[in-house]
């Protein structure tokens, strides 16, 4: 789903005490993929260019699970940019309806296919070029380069953004200045030589453990270090006298209320940008 907010490229300097629980969080979410990571067939290796740039549009407000159901499908279909700037609009609208918002992404693949056949077929290779394709935004823009490409590129959605406020805990501020927090925590977290794989292993884990409803907490990997579940721990709390049952003891324990991240600094989703994706 869409990204958070555009990317802010000013350099935002991260404390020396953030380092450490960045690198234990990247092994741990690496660990935990290898053996709970899904698979999809754009994830395959040896994907065209192509491929990957329609996965992104299809997983565009839409789930991973719907798209997969029809990804295949529509490669075989629809196997180049050729094929795709020349598809009948009808027969490219039907293709995409069980997918939802088939007017829009019907024409924003065509118009991208168009273009993309002008440059000789080559996707651009840098964002600002991206970026100004039909249906590419930010979030697209950052998969391409990751994934076509292999730059180490933060793919910062609401799922990536939700964790790292759950695991490291609320920040101080809003606007520009922590959403540059935001992103410089997100690209820390993911540079090294298996950022893509972290990226993906991030997009599953808030998929299938650090939900945004009923996160499964008592049996996710990070709670011991997760600022959210040890928020969310059984905590005494001193009970009014006044309301007090006649069993009585002075205490009784509550939960606390959860802590949730500050997200702020997260736009509006818009320009037919991404995502949840999960």
């Amino acid at each position: 789903m869409s990204l958070v907010g555009q990317p802010v490229r000013a350099p935002h300097e991260i404390s020396p005490e953030m380092v450490k629980p960045l690198s234990w969080l990247r092994r741990r979410l690496l660990s935990w993929f290898a053996r709970n990571g899904r698979s999809f067939p754009w994830r395959e290796p040896g994907r065209e260019p192509y491929e990957v740039v329609v996965a992104e549009i299809l997983l565009q407000r839409t789930t991973a699970t719907g798209v997969a159901r029809a990804y295949s499908g529509f490669v075989d279909r629809y196997p180049s940019w050729a094929s795709l700037a020349h598809a009948p609009p009808e027969g490219l609208e039907n293709a995409l309806k069980p997918l939802g918002l088939w007017r829009q992404k019907a024409f924003a693949f065509q118009r991208l296919a168009q273009l993309i056949e002008v440059n000789g077929g080559v996707v651009p290779r840098t964002r600002k070029e991206l970026e100004r394709l039909p249906g590419i935004g930010p979030y697209t823009a950052s998969a391409v380069l990751a994934i076509v490409y292999g730059q180490a590129e933060a793919l910062l959605d609401v799922n990536m953004a939700r964790l790292l406020g759950r695991y490291l805990g609320p920040s101080e501020g809003a606007g520009a200045n922590s959403k540059r927090r935001l992103h410089a925590l997100a690209l820390r977290l993911v540079s090294s030589k298996r950022s893509l794989e972290v990226n993906w292993a991030v997009l599953d884990f808030g998929a299938l453990v650090c939900r945004a409803r009923r996160p499964l907490c008592p049996e996710c990997p990070l709670r011991a270090r997760c600022h959210y579940a040890r928020a969310r721990q059984i905590q005494p709390t001193v009970v009014d006298r006044s309301t007090r049952s006649p069993e009585g003891g002075g205490m009784e324990a509550s939960l606390s209320p959860p802590v949730f991240p500050d997200l702020r600094c997260i736009t509006a989703l818009g320009g037919g940008e991404k995502k949840s994706g999960i």
